[in-house]
């Protein structure tokens, strides 16, 4: 009867390891695809930065040739 016992706890803490490891892998799954999207959230705020300062590097032209 006490080996009994004991393999009952042994399979009961083999199960809840398992899950434990089994819920780990469901978060990091479902964290991984948020690094993505913010990885290309920066990249489009990057080209939009980018084309704001052409923008106003060109309207900054255009005044400079008025006042010639």
């Amino acid at each position: 009867m006490e080996n009994a016992s004991k393999a009952l706890l042994i399979a009961a803490a083999v199960l809840i390891v398992i899950l434990l490891i089994a819920f780990g892998m469901r978060i990091f799954n479902s964290t991984s695809d948020v690094s993505g999207q913010a990885s290309d959230t920066g990249k489009q705020l990057t080209n939009q930065a980018g084309a704001a300062k052409n923008s106003a590097v060109s309207a900054l032209n255009g005044l400079s040739q008025w006042t010639k």
